[in-house]
């Protein structure tokens, strides 16, 4: 077929197109993300050869995962001397996890037409107002646990609680069989750090967090110290500390800007 080109195309939220007649370039989030996507519509304009095409939108995340894709759906162009002005009302939640610059394509009989750049917009979300660290950094005052998901060599992540000493925004995590089982952390570059907040008992949010093991051994002594005072149910007590030293790897998670 002719090549059909995309003359304008846009992705707007639909409530606020609905109340004001002002299509806002948005996807909106209700609550704290990750979340699902209020309805939102896609107007977009062709030009290309006379003819039906079948028509696909496609959206993608930062890093390029196609995370919704519509129903197949037919549309007819005039001709080239047309602009051919088609709109879709989009009502699927679309689950969306950060506020990164997502993509819309547009195909047309499996060939992409164009790609259209798409804003999230998430006003509840810690996340998605950047003051995600700042508030995770008071729920991990109050809690006691985190929760970590590991990549695994040659499997899936493995997600795991583990109990933290906390310093400012990064916490060290005492990784040993004789403490807690957290497979690959030392090996990992980098993990998803999970935050849940005590005083609602919901998820706050996560991030990831860059992975530095601990092989100086004064630093080791004065945080796994530390850890000797937020350590619920220790059996050994102060004797703990030399257990420690002697069976467990020190991790410090540092969460990313």
């Amino acid at each position: 077929m002719s090549r059909v080109r995309v003359m304008s195309a846009i992705a707007y939220d639909l409530a606020s197109y609905e109340e004001t007649g002002v299509a806002d370039p948005i996807l909106r989030v209700r609550g704290e993300l990750p979340g699902r996507s209020e309805p939102f519509g896609v107007s977009r304009v062709y030009k290309g050869s006379q003819g039906m095409y079948e028509e696909v939108l496609v959206l993608a995340d930062h890093d390029g995962v196609v995370i919704w894709e519509s129903e197949p759906r037919v549309v007819e162009l005039r001709g080239e001397m047309y602009e051919d002005l088609f709109r879709r009302v989009v009502r699927d939640r679309v689950e969306i996890t950060s506020t990164d610059e997502h993509t819309l394509a547009l195909y047309l009989d499996g060939q992409v037409a164009g790609r259209i750049p798409v804003f999230i917009e998430a006003p509840d979300s810690v996340q998605g107002s950047g003051v995600f660290l700042e508030a995770a950094e008071v729920a991990l005052k109050k809690g006691s646990i985190c929760w970590l998901t590991i990549p695994q060599k040659g499997g899936k992540p493995l997600t795991r609680p583990a109990w933290y000493v906390q310093q400012g925004t990064s916490l060290f995590v005492l990784k040993g069989e004789t403490e807690q089982e957290l497979p690959g952390l030392e090996h990992a570059r980098s993990v998803t750090l999970t935050v849940k907040s005590k005083d609602v008992k919901a998820t706050l949010g996560s991030i990831e967090a860059d992975v530095r093991v601990v092989t100086d051994g004064d630093e080791f002594e004065r945080i796994a110290g530390m850890g000797l005072g937020t350590r619920l149910n220790l059996r050994d007590g102060d004797a703990a500390l030399q257990r420690w030293k002697d069976q467990c790897t020190l991790v410090e998670l540092t969460p990313r800007n």
